[in-house]
């Protein structure tokens, strides 16, 4: 990962709610050694109902896999809301722990990620490659 990647990462986790327990699972999904994370159930009691059953959804994503907003929309029963998925993803408080990065437009293009579109194609990139 080159260095302005690398800062992009660290400036959005530095700005989530990401504790040091998922720092450590974070530098491990980057050895190589994890792929999928550990997260107490807990840490979506303060997000909003909607919210919540977004990044439930997306938190269901296979490692190396992608689904679309329009698929997460579906699978928390609101079809039509895959633009406000993509809000509610556009707020996760634990990026790569919730791996919206992982979610798509339906036209199958890169679709907005807190840490930039390199970021996002580079994580999915990673991930394939494993």
């Amino acid at each position: 990962m080159d260095e302005k990647k690398k800062l992009a990462l660290d400036n959005m986790i530095d700005n989530s709610c990401i504790d040091l327990q998922m720092k450590v699972q974070i530098e491990e999904y980057f050895q190589g050694k994890r792929k999928k994370f550990k997260l107490d159930e807990s840490v979506y009691d303060s997000l909003g109902e909607f919210q919540k059953k977004v990044l439930l959804e997306c938190s269901k994503i296979p490692f190396g896999k992608t689904k679309t907003y329009k698929d997460i929309a579906a699978a928390i029963g609101s079809p039509k809301a895959y633009r406000a998925v993509g809000t509610a993803l556009g707020k996760n408080p634990y990026p790569i722990v919730i791996p919206c990065h992982r979610v798509l437009g339906s036209d199958g293009k890169l679709h907005g990620y807190a840490g930039g579109l390199d970021l996002k194609k580079e994580l999915l990139e990673f991930e394939k490659g494993e």
